[in-house]
């Protein structure tokens, strides 16, 4: 039985390293429920299954702004071979990405369950909080979700302004040091890969 079990996590290794490499990657962002049952959403991609089981967790490198961290989700009958499809959530953005040879490296193959899935959602989901909180970013993290964050900071600095124009600051506070010191950036020398 231990020889069995040996042989299987040899294979899924194998598996693992078969499927890191170069692929094709193009866009798409047609939304609903994925082929998993997860929504389509950010840091998901369209893959095939015989080469990436749904649930897979990889890094995509060399994909530009969108180069980071994803989940297999999804699965598409155009999708064969060693081709992703990364879900972007605007038109104007799918077409400008069009189609890009990218690399691709597994951080966990996946079982090709919904629940194994939910599981990598979740993990990528924490691994890019994390490396926003670090200023990280073409980890985990793409340089699409530091303008997601930034353009959300606006937001709440210019709520944040509005609600304190009509009360009185207190002696000592600055709006500047109260909302723009809260504002980061992606460090100035970090590229992403």
């Amino acid at each position: 039985m231990v020889l069995t079990l040996t042989a299987c996590v040899g294979a899924l290794n194998g598996e693992q390293k078969t499927a890191n490499g170069k692929y094709l990657a193009t866009a798409y962002n047609q939304r609903g429920l994925t082929a998993s049952g997860v929504p389509a959403q950010s840091h998901v991609v369209a893959a095939d299954p015989d080469i990436l089981p749904i649930g897979t967790r990889i890094k995509i490198r060399h994909a530009g702004r969108y180069s980071g961290e994803y989940v297999v989700a999804d699965t598409g009958e155009k999708i064969e071979g060693r081709h992703v499809d990364i879900f972007i959530p605007n038109q104007a953005a799918c077409r400008k990405f069009g189609k890009k040879t990218v690399r691709i490296q597994v951080v966990q193959l996946g079982a090709g369950t919904r629940e194994d899935t939910k599981q990598a959602q979740h993990a990528v989901k924490e691994d890019v909080k994390q490396d926003l909180a670090k200023k990280v970013v073409g980890n985990a993290a793409t340089e699409a979700d530091w303008a997601a964050r930034k353009s959300i900071q606006k937001s709440s600095a210019a709520d944040a302004k509005s609600s304190g124009a009509s009360t009185a600051a207190a002696p000592g506070d600055s709006a500047a040091g109260s909302s723009g010191a809260a504002q980061s950036q992606a460090p100035s020398g970090t590229t992403p890969k």
